[in-house]
């Protein structure tokens, strides 16, 4: 459905209303409604999460058109912590149902074998199980971590973290320079990253305008995992293993 802006009044009207409101129709060309004071609405999804903010478009007039953004407003923190932890929930409880369903056993055989020692569990049911205590795990850091937060943003960072494109690569055991290629969050920039190697402990931080800085002797022979942190909490946002040419490296957080 259509959307017309009028900035004279901040009114927001709908091919339905315009009419109706203005006695212009819809159906008129945007130059002749911008002529009029009318600028028809170019859209842009809401890119916040209705669990953490309050949202309200806003809009930049260009030309004929208004361009569509957005202004969050943060829930109040308890709501914010109440709502983040059960998505966080929601999304470990369907991961885990997804490693059931493809591992061909049902809930209870897996269940049944989960609750024997590991020495004694068969070795048949292992590999799912570890996989379901890597989200559980994973799920228990993550409700411990919101718990903590002390602001909406950081809880936000922990339920959407961000997505994107690192170009990246590593001569041997030198970390070679790297820089994104794309970066998507609403509440973290690049500059709130950095780089972190575990095993060696290394911390490489984000040096503007976009780059990470190679470091030599970053990686120890065969560990080649590379941590994508948020910088002021240490938060792990992503992990790759860093490849040895140079690649484009889509990280689905």
């Amino acid at each position: 459905m259509a959307q017309f802006y009028l900035p004279s009044s901040g009114a927001l009207y709908t091919d339905l209303t315009l009419l109706v409101n203005t006695g212009f129709p819809p159906t008129a060309a945007p130059s002749a409604l911008a002529a009029n004071g009318i600028y028809t609405v170019t859209p842009s999804p809401d890119p916040y999460d209705p669990g953490l903010y309050t949202t309200e478009p806003s809009f930049v007039i260009a030309g004929n058109f208004a361009l569509e953004s957005w202004v969050a407003t943060p829930l109040p923190l308890p709501t914010a912590k109440a709502n983040g932890t059960e998505e966080v929930q929601i999304a470990a409880n369907l991961e885990v149902a997804n490693i059931v369903t493809a591992s061909g056993y049902s809930a209870e055989v897996l269940a049944a074998a989960g609750a024997a020692l590991e020495v004694d569990r068969p070795a048949v049911y292992q590999t799912v199980i570890a996989e379901q205590q890597v989200v559980s795990d994973n799920l228990a850091v993550q409700v411990e971590a919101i718990d903590a937060a002390t602001t909406v943003d950081e809880i936000n960072n922990i339920v959407n973290p961000p997505t994107g494109i690192i170009t990246t690569s590593r001569t041997g055991n030198d970390f070679n320079d790297s820089s994104y290629i794309s970066f998507v969050s609403t509440s973290l920039t690049e500059a709130d990253t950095e780089l972190f190697i575990p095993g060696t402990s290394t911390v490489i931080p984000y040096i503007l305008p976009n780059q990470f800085n190679g470091t030599s002797e970053a990686f120890n022979t065969g560990d080649y995992l590379v941590q994508i942190r948020e910088a002021s909490t240490g938060l792990v946002l992503a992990d790759f293993i860093c490849p040895d040419s140079p690649t484009d490296v889509d990280v689905p957080f």
